[in-house]
């Protein structure tokens, strides 16, 4: 028998989306602070994810 396998959607709550913008501003911020500017070259090679320089970006 062949097992399929169904996507659950993830549910976000409104609060965790503003907790997690919040929480971004602050490193963006922060960043700032101690560089002057962002370098997402430098963020991509130490890990960070597309998703999150593009959020990055946004905010």
């Amino acid at each position: 028998m062949l097992a399929t396998a169904t996507r659950q959607k993830k549910q976000v709550s409104r609060g965790g989306l503003e907790a997690a913008d919040r929480l971004l501003k602050a490193v963006k911020e922060k960043l700032i602070r101690e560089k002057g500017k962002i370098d997402y070259a430098v963020l991509r090679r130490t890990g960070y994810s597309e998703d999150l320089i593009a959020r990055l970006k946004q905010i």
